[in-house]
């Protein structure tokens, strides 16, 4: 198979000791927290895997916050879809440097006060409390399911070719197995408690793994070019749509940017770490670990495409950029360890899409539904057997794969935000919004968002949903029953009856 760069057998193999050696660092680290807590009790494990124990530090929960948004799409797809589209998709990325401070901010420091009244420990078992609807939080539960199953996938398909291309192309199936059999096992030792752990290790790497390839690939513009405006010159005369910013209609830049700036707020897995701390002042830090981090990892990541392109115009696609510039630019073994990072976020969204799903299905649905009575120590098996069962789905989206990756990620947060957003912040911020009204902007959104895409209607389709679920919850809440007093108490007043406060 033609890369458009090729890869000698040395580096290959210190590519791929190095990354032996990080993975044994990480399944190590995940079995020493699950040996840690060995004397816990049933509720204690189910609080470590789904929040861990909710006191987790600054820096654990700021990485959590950048482990779990990073992906797969940001550093593998992201960098292939500027390579693809130019920097007009940079700008689009550029729009997301709010999303980590609203997640844990302003969203996140109403949901973690929320959720010490209610005891939830999830996103979704929150929310049912506030519109006090199972059937908005069945509703909601499958929308999760529906979107982050294939946004598992996805990340599954960037592991895998990452693994393909640095040991031979034909191995591509085996990277995806390889890569969820890993994440499978620190996930399940630990859950989030093992992620947390992890997460403040894997950041670091993600870090020096950006910055590495940045350097290197300004060098290889300064000794082919002598100056990147000669570059940009190239790639204006090779390629000139990468540098023009009319590329995409207005209204399709406009939903882009929605997708990768505020649809990224209501994410399941961004919310999650709403529950892992216990103080503002760790909120407070947290949310600067977490901004730096993203930036440097995401800015860098999102505008390599065009610079890509001017030291090889001759890549067959576009997620191959970052490992051409690893294998070719940078000495193997450090090549190993920036392979490792974008390994890292890839391991780290999965691993929180895998504790959703589960605690989703468990917790949220057949506890609430079927059994309300189940134990705890029932709830950590289920967990268990939904978790591998979800990362089995994923796997075998991932063995069919499409061409661009970025393409499956934009689709998943956009269903994710469809069916949420407006639930999300009519929930937390305004006070008339009524139980039917959050299940008519989960369901609309969703719909609306699936039919527009397969329509490919002119617009994009996340402003279609947005609209439709935005104002359908508005005329909806001005004729439906509102929440009960006692629990508008609970979420919008100072004081409250804790008989209101409880999950029911």
């Amino acid at each position: 198979m033609d890369l458009g760069f090729t890869i000698s057998a040395s580096t290959q193999r210190a590519i791929m000791i190095v990354f032996i050696l990080y993975t044994a660092a990480i399944v190590g680290l995940g079995a020493y927290v699950k040996f840690a807590s060995r004397n816990q009790n049933s509720s204690q494990k189910l609080a470590g895997f789904l929040t861990g124990g909710g006191n987790l530090g600054s820096l654990a929960v700021g990485l959590i916050m950048v482990t779990n948004i990073m992906s797969s799409g940001g550093m593998v797809g992201g960098p292939g879809m500027s390579y693809g589209t130019g920097f007009i998709w940079s700008l689009c990325v550029f729009c997301s440097f709010i999303n980590i401070f609203m997640s844990l901010g302003s969203v996140g420091k109403k949901m973690s006060i929320m959720g010490r009244r209610t005891g939830a420990q999830t996103v979704l078992g929150l929310f049912r409390h506030r519109y006090q609807s199972k059937l908005f939080s069945t509703f909601l539960g499958l929308s999760f399911i529906i979107f982050l199953v294939p946004y598992a996938a996805s990340q599954f398909i960037g592991s895998g070719r990452l693994f393909a291309i640095v040991t031979g192309t034909g191995n591509y199936r085996i990277g995806v197995l390889l890569f969820a059999i890993i994440t499978l096992v620190y996930t399940l030792t630990g859950g989030m408690k093992s992620i947390s752990k992890i997460a403040v290790f894997q950041g670091a790497i993600m870090i020096f793994s950006v910055i590495s390839v940045y350097i290197v690939t300004g060098g290889a513009i300064m000794e082919e070019y002598g100056s990147l405006q000669a570059a940009m010159e190239f790639v204006q005369s090779s390629k000139p749509s990468l540098l023009d910013a009319t590329t995409w209609a207005p209204l399709y830049f406009i939903g882009t940017a929605c997708i990768q700036s505020f649809a990224l707020i209501p994410l399941p897995h961004a919310l999650m770490g709403t529950f892992t701390y216990s103080s503002s002042k760790t909120m407070k830090r947290a949310i600067i670990v977490g901004i730096l981090g993203y930036t440097i990892i995401q800015f860098t990541m999102s505008g390599i495409g065009p610079l890509a392109y001017a030291v090889n115009p001759n890549i067959t696609t576009g997620d191959y950029v970052i490992p051409m510039l690893l294998s070719t630019l940078l000495p193997p073994a450090m090549a190993g360890v920036v392979i490792a990072g974008a390994v890292a976020a890839i391991q780290s969204t999965v691993a929180a899409f895998f504790i959703i799903i589960a605690s989703t299905i468990v917790k949220d649905l057949y506890k609430t539904l079927i059994k309300p009575n189940m134990t705890m120590e029932e709830e950590n098996k289920g967990n268990t057997i939904f978790t591998i069962l979800a990362a089995a789905v994923s796997i075998v989206f991932a063995l069919f794969p499409s061409e661009y990756l970025q393409t499956i990620v934009n689709f998943a947060i956009g269903g994710l935000a469809a069916g949420f957003f407006f639930p999300l912040f009519f929930g937390l911020y305004w006070k008339k919004a009524t139980p039917a009204a959050g299940i008519f902007g989960t369901i609309s959104g969703v719909l609306v968002y699936i039919v527009a895409t397969l329509a490919a209607v002119p617009v994009h389709p996340i402003l279609c949903a947005l609209a439709v679920s935005g104002i359908g919850m508005y005329i909806v809440s001005q004729f439906t029953p509102k929440v009960k007093r006692g629990v508008f108490e609970v979420w919008f007043g100072e004081t409250y009856d804790e008989h209101y406060a409880k999950l029911s």
